[in-house]
């Protein structure tokens, strides 16, 4: 089995979510000139450099085998190595007692501040693949600080950068889940923001070049579509939403881009033009159902109760943080907080 579009290099270790040295510090990943799906990265960020999703998602990671899961919450936490005040001395507790810990009291209430959460908030886990949901009270959930994947080889003692802080969870509440909890979301606050309405995983139809809209290319992404031959055709269609894909093959006839057009169905309305292409740490994905992958990687439906549909699943990325598409003009794309690291 391929590695799940959600699922990042390096740190899942069973799956590779990845959580070394972070290069995109509490942001999303960094533009690329040939990264053309990174659109939102001119989002407000506030004092500390967070930039500010419209809604923060978080993913799962399964600590080794134990019977814990993981909610790293790092990414919206704004301390560093000078703040005394996040962690206990870590000295104190030595090498080996400082790779995973649970909070004390104080140390739980400012953290708890600092990210403005609420004992009173839920943590509400949402397996997309599964449709299984399960919420939890923030008042009954452990906190921890767990080291990071990059970190364990490295110099003695370690730093507060070195560790993902988050909830903990137990294993048992999660059984039914995506294996490795790679098609879940995470969000911590007062509602729950997910729909009651299952995903739908894409069945791609080959169709010919005829079939495809005759909309002109974008200037950026025709500089980096250059040397690359049109190649496959696919679409899929729902009552709301026509979806074509069509594939870009480099000098090797290997896959280099995509693009992806979203049409409304009822008005012939373009609203989604994105061109997926490769960058430092990305690669396409294999296509649902056609390119002899048994993990189903794009998805679209109504994921949030407040929010357009969505589509998603185009990119394996090592570095920075998978996205998920709004399928409305604001183009607007929501990055996990997945704490990546490298």
């Amino acid at each position: 089995m391929k590695t799940k579009y959600f699922l990042l290099s390096a740190f899942f270790l069973v799956v590779s979510s990845a959580c070394g040295k972070k290069e995109t510090i509490k942001s999303a990943p960094q533009s690329k000139a040939s990264d053309t799906i990174v659109k939102s990265d001119t989002l407000p960020t506030d004092a500390q450099g967070i930039r500010k999703e419209s809604i923060n998602l978080f993913i799962l990671t399964p600590k080794d085998s134990s019977d814990i899961a993981f909610v790293s919450l790092s990414d919206i936490y704004p301390g560093d190595d000078q703040d005394t005040l996040a962690l206990p001395n870590i000295e104190k507790m030595g090498k080996h007692d400082a790779q995973y810990f649970t909070f004390e009291k104080n140390y739980r209430k400012r953290f708890l501040s600092k990210i403005n959460v609420l004992e009173t908030d839920s943590v509400f886990v949402y397996d997309y693949a599964k449709n299984k949901r399960v919420s939890f009270a923030v008042k009954n959930l452990k906190t921890a600080a767990m080291l990071n994947g990059y970190s364990i080889g490295e110099d003695w003692p370690y730093q507060n950068y070195d560790f993902m802080i988050g909830f903990e969870i137990n294993k048992k509440y999660l059984k039914g889940f995506s294996e490795y909890y790679q098609d879940a979301l995470v969000y911590v606050g007062k509602e729950n923001p997910f729909s009651k309405q299952p995903l739908t995983p894409i069945k791609w139809k080959k169709i010919t070049a005829k079939e495809f809209p005759s909309k002109a290319i974008k200037n950026e992404d025709q500089k980096i579509l250059k040397g690359t031959t049109p190649a496959d055709i696919y679409t899929f269609k729902t009552n709301d939403y026509h979806y074509f894909l069509q594939n870009y093959n480099d000098n090797r006839k290997i896959i280099y881009a995509r693009r992806l057009l979203v049409i409304n169905a009822k008005t012939n309305e373009i609203i989604i033009d994105n061109l997926y292409s490769p960058s430092e740490g990305t690669s396409p994905t294999p296509l649902n159902y056609k390119e002899g992958d048994d993990v189903i990687n794009q998805w679209t439906g109504k994921l949030f109760k407040n929010k357009p549909p969505v589509v998603f699943g185009f990119l394996y990325k090592s570095f920075g943080c998978p996205e998920i598409s709004i399928i409305d003009k604001s183009n607007e794309e929501i990055y996990l907080q997945c704490d990546n690291r490298h």
